[in-house]
Order: C-alpha cells, then sequence, then structure tokens
C-alpha cells in the first residue's frame, strides 16, 4: 500500500490526493457549491497523476470517504473510485468521514467528538479515545440534534468539524462547561489525510472488494422517507 490515490467527496469540499508511505505527494481541493463532484474527480486524478509524471497504472490501491456525508457527492465519489479500482484490479480502502476529521485536528488528551453538518439542523457525530497515536470510535456513528448531543456531555470533550462552525451558537463553549471547540482547522475530511490515516492505520482498515462498496448514509434518504411514508 505504497502509493495510493485518494479521494473524498463527501461534502462541498472535495479533494484528490497522492500519497506515498503516508506522505501527502500533492493534493487538489475544490469548493464545488452549485457544482456536482462529478464534474472534476476523473480530472484532477489525471491533473495530479501527469504532474507527478505517473500513471494509474503505478497506483498501489485507492482510499475514499465512504461517509456520513452529502449522499450525491457519496455515490459520485464511490462510483468513480470503484471504477478506476475495477479498471486497475487494485485495492480499495473505505474510510469513515468522521475518523477522518477526529484523525486530521491531531491528538488529543480529551475525548474528541467530530462533528459534520448533517443539515436540517443535525450533525453527523461521532466520539473518540487517542490510543497509540490514532483516534479509536467509542460507539456508533449517529445522526442527532446538537443540542441533544451537548446535552449527553458528562466531562470536557474536544469538538472538531465544520458541524461546529455550521451550529455556532450551539457549541459556544462560554455557556457549556463540558464544550472545548477546536480552531477552525480541518473542518472537513480531506483526501491527503485519508492517505495518512490508511498508513498509520495499517491492517486495521482492510481493502474491500470494489463490488462490495457502499455508502454509509446513516440517515435515510429525502426520496427513502417519502417512498416509506407513501408505502405506510
Amino acid at each position: 500500500m505504497s502509493l495510493l490515490l485518494c479521494l473524498d467527496s463527501s461534502t462541498p469540499c472535495g479533494s484528490v490526493a497522492l500519497c506515498r508511505d503516508g506522505q501527502v505527494l500533492a493534493e487538489v481541493t475544490l469548493d464545488v457549491s452549485g457544482k456536482t463532484h462529478s464534474d472534476y474527480l476523473l480530472r484532477y486524478t489525471d491533473f495530479l497523476l501527469n504532474e507527478a509524471g505517473l500513471t494509474l497504472s503505478a497506483v498501489d490501491g485507492f482510499g475514499v470517504v465512504a461517509g456520513p456525508g452529502s449522499f450525491t457527492g457519496l455515490r459520485v465519489g464511490l462510483a468513480t473510485v470503484q471504477g478506476l479500482a475495477l479498471s486497475t484490479q487494485r485495492p480499495v480502502y473505505p474510510v469513515s468521514s468522521l475518523d477522518v476529521v477526529a484523525f486530521a485536528n491531531g491528538s488529543s488528551d480529551l475525548p474528541v467528538m467530530a462533528v459534520i453538518d448533517a443539515r436540517k439542523r443535525e450533525v453527523y457525530a461521532a466520539r473518540y479515545v487517542w490510543q497509540h497515536a490514532l483516534p479509536c470510535r467509542c460507539g456508533d456513528e449517529r445522526v442527532v440534534s446538537p443540542t441533544v448531543l451537548i446535552e449527553e456531555l458528562t466531562e470536557k470533550t474536544l469538538f472538531v468539524g465544520n458541524g461546529v462552525v455550521s451550529y455556532r451558537e450551539q457549541f459556544d463553549a462560554e455557556t457549556h462547561e463540558h464544550v472545548v471547540v477546536s480552531a477552525d482547522l480541518n473542518l472537513v475530511p480531506k483526501a491527503g489525510a485519508v492517505g495518512v490515516l490508511l498508513a498509520r492505520s495499517g491492517a486495521k482498515i482492510p481493502p474491500v472488494d470494489p463490488f462490495h462498496l457502499h455508502p454509509v448514509y446513516i440517515r435515510p434518504s429525502d426520496a427513502e422517507l417519502h417512498h416509506n411514508g407513501r408505502k405506510a
């Protein structure tokens, strides 16, 4: 797993990166608000490979953020990686968007809560403690309102991710004794952090068959809710 091509399209700020042995060789990040990730993922994949003087056949594997996040963005990103993996017969390593954000914000002596804006006044959230230079997830990923998340706190917790910015009033550290807000760094998953996390994790994150690559939504889509409502 020395040379990885990593992609993230879980938020409007998507990215593509080339990473070798845990080092980011090159990364392209683009806010696609008003566009779709399908407009640029393959184009910037070609750009990075060309700039590095490499071809796709030189890639040893693919890292991709599998969710939770934007439903459309995840589908585009996973379909792109699936096609690349099938054409090259290389392994795919799916990672959690929340794991990436928790990792990218660095180690902490405090428990860490990664929160990504899920819209509808909710966040995708997961709690972590750092062990052996990695954030270890405690419990399941879930979608929850910021207010409920804060009410459940029993100890000082470091909050990271763009959910803190989107719902800043709920995460006001001056009014919640257990809330510690990080600096506004590494708010969303980045492809380069995916590559570093995979190298650091080693066999803890196994590859999956491209045909078994599925998005992690956590919350049902509006279409599913509408369909289930009609069936009921």
